[in-house]
């Protein structure tokens, strides 16, 4: 595949030019090659991802938290380490950090979403799913409602434990049945009054501060924490899969967190 191509296509089908972010998304290290035949997919940029994508004899590494942030500007410490890595073996890199939280096709959320549904053993007509809550200008997360109740401790099956994602409830309301979840990939407790005020059952996020969940116990929230890590390494399976289908390119994709 061409390089310009296929960053122009990720660009447009990401929509990154619809999003504030903190992230510097899109291309973040070139590279001299013309084409791409290989991609890594991987949810964290750093040394040890880099390391393993040299062994692999990759053209470009994707991921959802890349090298460069707001506060990055000079390239010394890790920052230079990182980079180094994909100079010297010719690696492009590129990130993509809210438009992939927010995608309707391959983006966390939403598949968070639709994880639930088969969770729950919902059926088309039990239930919706909707964009939820702004972030910086933009809707990214989802939350899906049901006709249905189901009980508070399905979210914590054997069932649900096939997803391989790690999870602690904190059932402050004591909540006995359920019939909505707002879904905040990544850090995002801090949203747990927008969720209250909404009255929705459950808020799953992927981290927490101890701040933040002294106001959710305040407010009667129910939260389910499934860890950062776990919550965000769906997108790069799914867009993997989308551009090996689209453009026959080949993926690998590594499931490494520390």
């Amino acid at each position: 595949m061409n390089k310009k191509e296929l960053i122009k296509y990720l660009d447009e089908y990401l929509r990154l030019s619809d999003f504030k972010d903190d992230s510097k998304n899109g291309l973040q290290i070139d590279c001299s090659k013309d084409e791409i035949k290989k991609i890594w997919y991987a949810v964290d940029a750093n040394t040890y991802i880099f390391d393993r994508a040299v062994q692999e004899w990759v053209d470009m590494v994707i991921s959802h938290h890349g090298l460069f942030w707001w506060h990055e500007q000079v390239l010394v410490w890790l920052p230079y380490k990182r980079a180094k890595i994909m100079i010297e073996n010719d690696i492009c890199s590129y990130a993509c950090h809210l438009p992939l939280d927010a995608h309707p096709e391959v983006g966390n959320n939403i598949w968070l979403a639709k994880a639930f549904v088969n969770i729950f053993w919902l059926r088309e007509w039990e239930y919706s799913i909707e964009p939820f809550c702004e972030y910086k200008w933009n809707t990214i997360w989802f939350w899906l409602r049901f006709d249905k109740t189901v009980y508070v401790s399905n979210l914590v099956t054997p069932f649900a434990e096939q997803m391989q994602l790690l999870k602690r409830l904190y059932n402050f309301w004591n909540k006995q049945y359920i019939n909505s979840v707002a879904f905040v990939s990544g850090w995002a407790l801090s949203e747990v009054a927008k969720v209250n005020d909404q009255n929705y059952d459950v808020f799953l996020t992927g981290e927490w501060a101890h701040h933040d969940m002294i106001l959710a116990k305040e407010l009667g929230q129910t939260v389910l924490i499934w860890w950062h890590y776990e919550t965000e390494k769906i997108w790069p399976k799914l867009l993997a899969y989308h551009l090996r289908d689209k453009f026959w390119i080949e993926i690998v994709y590594l499931d490494e967190k520390y």
